[in-house]
């Protein structure tokens, strides 16, 4: 009956809570989120066959989101001339994305565990790095259309668009190469807790996202650590340390909402 209850308190949502402002989530707050998304990486490539330059791509497309924020503040509607360093910037990590997912197809091996859908994962990378090249490709024939000012047809939403699909396809690549008997849990933790705040609060600085969303957050790592610790499915090997800290990183933020 006592443990009962220390898992229904963990699994219900904390409604008492306290708004944080910009300053403190960028100072205390924000760096130990992009802690947690490290170490769940981290410990996501702890699974056998999982490709360990997956990580390396998935980087340097977060990297073009900075980037796709300032192209929208500069040119919300048409892409011109203005944007042309924002446009250079995100063909230069479209370049290296390019050739770190060569390098990840040349890397993976064939399927050697029923528990690895590994063909599923490598169709998901190939069109990752598709689309990476023809988003690279209709950027540099865009740079020397706006070189030369000549007129186009390009608007930044399908650019912003296009970008944003490389982020579910890096995403749902990810899940395609953890065991089929942990991916339900790695990927409600991923869509519910680590894809949103690389979206909302890495890349954007969203400190009102963390104020609204605070409880569902907190439930879907409790849900993780729950899944995989105090129930019959076997911890992973290796990752037992990762879970812990994730665990202890995330509530030492809760004093600051709660």
């Amino acid at each position: 009956m006592k443990f009962f209850l220390i898992i229904f308190i963990a699994m219900t949502p904390l409604w008492a809570q306290k708004s944080v402002g910009p300053e403190t989530f960028q100072v205390q707050v924000r760096p130990v989120l992009n802690s947690i998304v490290n170490d769940f990486y981290q410990m996501v490539a702890l699974f056998p066959h999982f490709p360990q330059s997956l990580t390396s791509v998935i980087n340097e497309l977060n990297k073009i989101q900075s980037e796709k924020e300032a192209l929208l503040e500069k040119c919300p509607q048409r892409l011109t001339k203005e944007c042309s360093g924002e446009i250079n910037r995100i063909r230069s990590s479209l370049l290296i994305s390019v050739l770190q997912s060569q390098k990840l197809m040349g890397s993976l091996e064939p399927e050697k565990s029923l528990y690895i859908n590994s063909q599923a994962g490598s169709r998901t990378i190939q069109t990752l790095q598709t689309k990476i090249e023809s988003i690279k490709g209709d950027l540099d024939n865009l740079s020397l259309v706006l070189k030369a000012e000549a007129k186009h047809k390009k608007n930044t939403f399908e650019l912003v668009k296009s970008i944003d699909e490389l982020n579910t396809y890096a995403s749902l690549s990810i899940i395609e190469f953890v065991p089929f008997h942990y991916q339900a849990d790695f990927r409600h933790f991923y869509f519910n807790f680590i894809h949103p705040i690389e979206l909302h609060v890495s890349k954007k600085k969203n400190y009102e996202f963390l104020n609204r969303n605070i409880n569902s957050l907190n439930f879907a790592l409790n849900l993780l650590n729950q899944n995989l610790t105090k129930r019959n499915k076997k911890t992973p090997e290796g990752m037992a340390p990762y879970l812990s800290l994730i665990h202890n990183k995330w509530n030492s933020l809760l004093r600051y909402y709660f």
